[in-house]
């Protein structure tokens, strides 16, 4: 992929806009992706695991249904305290957490499962759960959480609900066939669940903003949303985990009428730079392709890959990361990943 090389006089926009080419095609039309092919059955996983599975999912659920419940209702109580003693207040249980923890290990215990199980797993035990298990291991140990923070977090809860579906097909039937047939999500769905929330890790407090440049549609249905929300996760939770700074920004601007392109960016540690360029040396589009991993399965960016591939219509992974619709770089110690994902527009099948 040839680009044009970085000028230190780059405003940050001219700098995303150069990461990838503009040009780029999305090659689904007429129809676009539905947010499936990336699912496993629950027979793929040993019953305990299965059981462990449901558990975490009826917690998730439970969280977002009561916020519905009573969100539109005038209460007694602070709407906030409400969510944190009885939405999620069964994240802070140990045994919550214990479930969390043990999620996959029982089938681990045949031998490494297949890909797609593997990728399955990976999701559903990352995904939006990790800053829920953040948030929930800080109040149980007394540290302040601000109402704002709470509300996001129901919100966080309603996204691993849906993403669990989207991973494990037969999860909820019922559920995922709704989610199959509502309902589009605008830029401003992202913005709102995104910008000025925050991300605990141990002791750490990671602050998120999210700079978004174009208000349109870019999700169809929920699964679809679900498939987004997988990559968006798994790039967000990657840089909360190594920015360098406690910071992680987003970015979403439009690079042509049928592309939108997401920024993720952190700042780098040296020792993390080091670990990159001993790895990948100046050719980071290899993080997609599986392996690569600092306490993980090395599967995350690749199953991202993946998705992503199939949402714009590539399925050849070279192609995918030589023309760079998905890809990562460094820039003045500032890790930069990128991902496409097509425009929705009302009325397209």
């Amino acid at each position: 992929m040839t680009r044009p090389q970085v000028n230190v006089t780059m405003t940050v926009n001219e700098q995303f806009l150069n990461l990838a080419p503009t040009d780029l095609e999305a090659r689904r039309e007429p129809t676009r992706y539905d947010g499936g092919g990336f699912g496993v059955r629950l027979n793929r996983f040993v019953d305990s695991d299965v059981e462990l599975f449901q558990r975490v999912y009826e917690g998730v659920k439970r969280a977002h249904a009561l916020w519905l419940d009573i969100r539109d209702h005038v209460l007694d109580v602070p709407f906030a305290e409400l969510l944190r003693r009885y939405a999620l207040g069964p994240f802070r249980e140990p045994r919550f957490l214990l479930n969390v923890r043990a999620m996959g290990a029982a089938t681990f215990e045949l031998g490494v499962p297949p890909r797609d199980v593997r990728g399955a797993l990976h999701d559903i035990r990352s995904g939006a759960l990790l800053a829920l298990i953040g948030y929930a291991v800080s109040e149980s140990k007394g540290v302040h959480v601000s109402d704002d923070e709470t509300r996001t977090m129901v919100l966080r809860a309603r996204d691993h609900a849906r993403i669990m579906r989207n991973a494990i097909i037969d999860l909820d039937p019922v559920r995922r066939e709704v989610d199959e047939h509502i309902k589009s999500s605008s830029m401003q769905d992202f913005v709102a669940k995104w910008d000025g929330s925050v991300f605990r890790l141990g002791e750490r407090l990671v602050s998120i903003t999210f700079d978004c440049q174009f208000d349109g549609n870019v999700t169809h249905h929920d699964s679809e949303t679900a498939a987004l929300d997988r990559v968006l996760y798994n790039h967000v939770n990657n840089a909360a985990r190594f920015a360098g700074d406690d910071r992680v920004r987003i970015t979403a601007l439009r690079v042509n009428d049928r592309l939108v392109r997401w920024v993720v960016e952190n700042t780098l540690l040296p020792d993390h730079n080091f670990q990159l360029i001993k790895a990948f040396g100046g050719d980071l589009s290899k993080l997609y392709q599986g392996g690569f991993t600092r306490g993980g399965h090395g599967i995350g960016l690749s199953l991202c890959a993946e998705i992503v591939g199939a949402a714009v219509g590539v399925r050849e992974q070279d192609e995918l990361l030589t023309r760079g619709y998905i890809g990562a770089e460094v820039h003045d110690h500032r890790y930069l990943a990128w991902f496409h994902w097509p425009v929705y527009s009302p009325g397209q099948p």
